[in-house]
């Protein structure tokens, strides 16, 4: 529900600021007096594409504000620090800037709460009704939350049979080459696990190979070394540091810290002994044989070759294999896998088949229901014989949104032959009948929140007379627990107004004026006879809203 609008320099209108209350509200105005400003402003509050043209000329800048109470309950991306929110939307020459409570926000944050704010009716709409997805989405509105949610699990459905028919095609598809990827991938997978590399044999093979390469330098190297701890007869580091271990102890009694240096020494001497034993074993271990190197050699080229084009190291390759079994065993069995996918298939089919139908007997008596309450409202605009038929025809196949096609005919006489929205229905009837479904929806659908406003651009466009009174007293059905905004050039929808707002323009400049009920009866007259001096006109204004004003006390 919009609260408030502030205008600057947008069109016509150089400062506008109009307060907006509960029920309906009517715009009116001579043509060309802004009353397109006033709905301009509103479609950029609720994220319409921003037109820099629409900058009065002179300035640099329009901007335009807008306070709206929105439903708590509202499903958002981003939360709202309260149920009143400042919408504004400044349209420069060059580009266009939205807030939300005075804080920069993307325009998609406009659009994503607009659905919570306002519904707007125009002409446009009439386009809008004869493409088929709208109506059905009108049906299925009217169809209410259990029929919604039929829709939604035929489109689980059918979303779940397209990828099980999309996942059966590429795997066909696959069957052709598999015999390929099978001569492929076996003998890899074959030598690998015969090979059978282990994580980090990379390394140790190649410390193998250094080692058996310069054995003979190690073994010079090591032996020397050896006879250094151990010596010939006892000449050694070992035996040496062992006759001086032995004469520290014998005099350690006599100074306590002695005996802290001869047990360093002979901790010295078991791990110069536990060296000497290793390069000893060393020696013993030290491999010189060719035939081992050439074994090395060869296990080290058939894991590069191997890791060639598959993997890094060893850890990725041995992935790689596992990977490439699970594959070899799906194409091995691919028959069985073949069957699975077209069960898989098959009953995706059925769900779809199943949730459509039930959809669809769903849809039929909504369908029947709403033809008869839009008939009833159709007789009252002065349309008394139309009809309005919901036609629902079987596909030959499931489609995305249901097993049937859906398409709203209007017979606007008994001797006329039903036709489709828009085929030969004039842009009054098309009028009558989007404003009659409206009704109908508000009145018998699932209810809307109170926290959105209906706005209808010129609803009443080609009707005149009595039906024009009917479409007033219509509108104001509609408000009787909504906010409803009407722009109107019909005196006899405008006197169903709460309250009535007059776009008047002086030069340049454009204002916009909340009507006391004096006021509202000179517009009235200006509005029914083109003067707002004829007093011919005035009591027939008056008279118009003393009816009204009778006919709403027994709605």
């Amino acid at each position: 529900m919009i609260e408030e609008l502030q205008i600057q320099n947008l069109g016509v209108i150089e400062s506008a600021h109009v307060e907006f209350g509960p029920g309906l509200t009517v715009l009116t105005g001579e043509t060309g007096a802004g009353k397109t400003m006033v709905l301009t402003s509103l479609q950029l509050l609720l994220g319409q594409r921003a037109d820099s043209s629409k900058v009065r000329a002179g300035e640099s800048e329009a901007i335009v504000d807008g306070v709206f109470n929105v439903d708590p309950n509202a499903q958002l991306s981003y939360d709202l620090e309260n149920e009143n929110v400042i919408v504004t939307r400044k349209v420069g020459l060059s580009r266009s800037r939205a807030y939300l409570d005075r804080r920069p926000a993307p325009v998609s944050a406009l659009n994503e709460l607009a659905p919570h704010l306002a519904v707007v009716h125009g002409q446009s709409d009439q386009i809008e009704l004869r493409s088929a997805a709208r109506q059905r989405e009108l049906l299925d509105r009217f169809g209410g939350s259990a029929n919604r949610e039929l829709v939604k699990n035929y489109r689980a459905a059918w979303k779940a049979a397209v990828q099980a028919k999309a996942d059966l095609d590429e795997f066909r598809e696959s069957l052709a080459e598999a015999e390929s990827e099978i001569a492929q991938l076996r003998p890899a997978v074959d030598k690998i696990r015969a090979l059978d590399p282990q994580d980090g044999e990379e390394e140790e093979l190649a410390l193998e190979a250094e080692r058996i390469t310069n054995a003979e330098q190690l073994r010079t190297g090591l032996s020397v070394a050896y006879q250094a701890f151990a010596g010939d007869d006892g000449g050694g580091i070992i035996d040496a540091l062992g006759v001086a271990s032995s004469h520290v102890q014998r005099v350690e009694e006599y100074d306590p810290k002695l005996a802290e240096i001869s047990h360093r020494m002979l901790e010295q001497l078991v791990e110069l002994e536990s060296v000497r034993s290793d390069i000893s074993d060393y020696l013993s271990d030290l491999n010189a044989d060719p035939a081992r190197l050439e074994y090395v050699h060869q296990r080290r080229r058939a894991i590069t070759s191997l890791l060639r084009g598959r993997a890094l190291d060893i850890p990725s390759l041995l992935q790689w294999a596992d990977e490439a079994e699970q594959r070899l065993e799906a194409l091995e069995n691919r028959d069985d896998k073949l069957a699975e996918l077209e069960a898989e298939l098959k009953a995706a089919q059925h769900r779809v088949i199943e949730s459509g139908r039930s959809l669809s007997e769903s849809r039929m008596k909504a369908a029947d229901k709403l033809s008869k309450l839009v008939d009833t409202e159709l007789a009252g605009l002065s349309m008394k014989d139309a009809r309005l038929i919901v036609d629902i025809k079987r596909r030959e196949k499931p489609g995305p949104h249901g097993l049937e096609d859906i398409e709203m005919l209007l017979q606007a006489h008994r001797d006329a032959n039903p036709a489709p929205l828009g085929h030969g229905a004039s842009g009054g009837e098309l009028s009558r009948v989007m404003l009659a479904l409206e009704v109908v929806l508000a009145e018998h659908g699932e209810r809307d929140s109170g926290h959105l406003t209906y706005v209808f651009d010129e609803v009443d466009a080609g009707v005149g007379g009595r039906a024009a009174r009917e479409v007033g007293r219509r509108l104001a059905r509609l408000a009787k627990d909504r906010q409803v905004l009407v722009v109107t050039h019909l005196a006899q929808v405008a006197a169903w107004a709460d309250s009535h707002v007059v776009i008047t323009k002086e030069g340049a400049t454009t204002s916009v004026t909340a009507l006391s009920e004096d006021d509202r009866i000179v517009e009235l007259a200006r509005m029914l006879s083109g003067s707002e001096s004829s007093q011919t006109a005035r009591a027939h204004a008056a008279e118009l809203r003393t009816e009204v004003k009778v006919a709403q006390s027994g709605m």
